[in-house]
């Protein structure tokens, strides 16, 4: 038994970009009217606060900037060390053991002492 192949007709592809072409153009048409003239008609003035609502409000934009300022200057602090090459870091002695002193010496665990 022999199997069905469907071939698609050879406009399909192009006839597909064409169609989505053209759905994408309504997409990027410029707006007959400004930004600001979209915007509500302001009904009220804004609400006033009271001492205390403006005392704790300024309290959070002190927190706020104490926050925002250490922040700043912890990234500050590791762009500058990102600059300088890392410590050195070692394990271990300066003493070799059996030898005459500082950095010299075999002992039973170094590789190859019974050489």
């Amino acid at each position: 038994m022999k199997p069905i192949i469907v071939r698609a007709a050879p406009l399909a592809a192009p006839l597909a970009t064409l169609l989505a072409a053209a759905s994408l153009t309504a997409c990027v048409a410029p707006p007959s009217t400004t930004v600001l003239s979209r915007l509500p008609e302001r009904t009220s003035a804004p609400a006033t606060l009271t001492p205390e609502e403006r005392k704790r409000y300024d309290e959070i934009d002190k927190q706020v900037m104490r926050e925002q300022n250490a922040a700043i200057a912890a990234e500050e602090a590791a762009r500058a060390m990102s600059y300088y090459a890392p410590p050195v870091t070692y394990y271990g002695g300066y003493y070799g053991g059996w030898g005459r002193g500082w950095g010299t010496g075999l002992s039973y665990g170094y590789p190859g002492w019974w050489w």
